[in-house]
């Protein structure tokens, strides 16, 4: 069986996601492809997260960068599906990022120019689609046609399978899904489940300070990622409590507006005497979890977050609380799973009260047990064995023996 993966862009979690998944395919029958774009092939992300794969695995550089614009990079994104399916002629295809995409396939479907045959075996993995239309509650006019199209999308069985990566979406589209040919699975959000590690050890690794509450923003620090609103935040409580509102810990590449942010008073102050410690530079596994054992309290304070979070998932895997945004499928994880805190991050004033009563409140161990539980479903091994269970069951119904997972759920 030869399997495609379709995916163009190098950016983001896109080759970490997709280097957690092949393990899961490559004790299997199968060969595999990889259509990326040269860019892709060339970037630090391949190098660090794909090289490793290159003696079982055909990294085929077919595409090519789509423009800029949500419909022309849609339809760009298409074209270039159809004609590496075409090129490639595989018996299961996988669409790594389908978001925005499938509006444009749907329509195409509906005006009889369907993309690719019904028998054609195609999966779809739906991440940064604005999940909000799933909500009944959104009576605009935009979220009401696109809840018509996805229903027409599950209609229409143009992907064999969709992942939805956003439970308010999933929660949604289930019970319309279960009768139309197209199945939706909520997926795991892969982590590497590590040992518990005590605070104080995760912070004698990490270089950190001992003493005093620690409040951690992980991963990319960037005003997309609500670095600013945090430091703000942090602001007011510093000056309101001085050295009693704990230490802001910055881990993680820095965009250069937060950079000369904190070499501005009176952040390069509290920077020079350890109130902030700012740790600029690419985080491996390793140090993300540290990162988060580290701090009494993760924050995630994404501004119009669309789904899910790694770091708030980093926190439950530490056994930590997180404060993240009330708003989108964030919120609705951080208080359907209990795994901490949410306000109105929009809001410095509300967002510097709520780290403070946070802070305060009780952490016991029955909330350490709970978040790790939570945790425990999204480690790697669960995900890589949903992430190809389409293609086990396929071979399995083609006689083929059946390959359980080394290290997975099976």
């Amino acid at each position: 069986m030869r399997i495609l993966f379709y995916l163009p862009n190098h950016t983001g979690h896109h080759f970490a996601y997709l280097s957690r998944q092949l393990p899961g395919f490559l004790e299997l029958p199968v060969e595999v492809v990889v259509a990326i774009t040269t860019r892709g092939l060339e970037s630090n992300e391949y190098t660090k997260l794909l090289k490793r794969f290159e003696q079982d695995v055909t990294f085929a550089a077919c595409c090519t960068a789509a423009p800029r614009g949500s419909l022309k990079n849609a339809k760009h994104r298409l074209r270039e599906l159809v004609k590496a399916i075409e090129t490639f002629d595989p018996d299961h295809v996988i669409v790594e990022y389908v978001d925005g995409m499938w509006e444009v396939a749907y329509a195409n479907a509906v005006v009889g120019r369907r993309p690719w045959p019904r028998q054609r075996v195609v999966e779809a993995w739906l991440y940064r689609d604005r999940g909000v239309f799933g909500d009944r509650r959104d009576q605009r006019l935009r979220a009401r046609l696109k809840r018509r199209m996805f229903v027409g999308l599950l209609k229409q069985g143009l992907f064999r399978r969709i992942y939805i990566d956003h439970e308010l979406l999933y929660n949604y589209v289930l019970p319309i899904a279960v009768r139309t040919p197209t199945e939706v699975v909520l997926p795991p959000n892969p982590i590497v489940l590590k040992p518990m590690v005590a605070k104080e050890a995760a912070r004698k690794q990490f270089g950190l300070a001992l003493d005093g509450p620690w409040i951690s923003l992980s991963g990319m620090i960037a005003r997309y990622k609500g670095a600013y609103l945090l430091l703000e935040a942090y602001r007011r409580r510093r000056e309101k409590m001085g050295h009693r509102a704990g230490r802001l810990l910055l881990a993680g590449p820095h965009e250069d507006g937060i950079r000369a942010l904190l070499r501005q008073a009176p952040y390069d102050e509290w920077v020079a005497e350890g109130g902030i410690q700012s740790v600029d530079r690419f985080l491996d596994e390793d140090e993300m979890y540290l990162a988060a054992a580290s701090a009494d309290l993760v924050t995630a304070p994404y501004p119009h977050h669309t789904g899910r979070s790694s770091i708030v998932l980093w926190a439950a895997a530490a056994g930590r609380p997180s404060l993240g945004a009330q708003d989108g499928c964030m919120g609705h994880v951080i208080r359907e799973h209990e795994l901490g805190m949410t306000c109105d991050v929009l809001d410095p004033a509300m967002l510097a009260d709520t780290m403070g009563s946070a802070l305060e409140r009780p952490w016991t161990d029955d909330d350490v047990r709970r978040v790790r539980k939570y945790a425990e479903f999204h480690r790697v091994e669960n995900y890589r064995q949903v992430a190809s269970s389409l293609v086990r069951h396929r071979l399995e119904q083609d006689g083929v023996e059946k390959v359980s997972m080394r290290n997975g759920l099976g």
